[in-house]
């Protein structure tokens, strides 16, 4: 198990939500914005599931649809697939 998803290592409490956000890529790449479901959040970041991997380190822009008034900038801490087509990743905010 990583480091990021030990509850026990945890420097902050996260809160259980469901959400659903948008994300684009903070580089300029071309690369499409996509769609991923939030399942909890803290100050310091939050995870998420995905249809699509996504790379560690990357940054992305989320748009909380709902759950913040802006967008919030997160780097991609881990991002394991959990089953066909789902991926779970981990987000730290910038």
């Amino acid at each position: 198990m990583k480091a990021g998803k030990d509850e026990n290592v945890r420097k902050e409490f996260r809160e259980l939500i469901l959400g659903h956000v948008s994300c684009l890529y903070a580089s300029d790449a071309n690369e499409p914005a996509f769609e991923g479901i939030i399942i909890d959040v803290s100050n310091a970041g939050l995870g998420m599931f995905t249809y699509r991997p996504v790379t560690e380190g990357i940054g992305l822009k989320i748009y909380g649809n709902g759950l913040w008034e802006n967008s919030r900038h997160a780097t991609v801490k881990w991002c394991e697939k959990i089953a066909n087509d789902i991926y779970r990743a981990g987000l730290t905010f910038n």
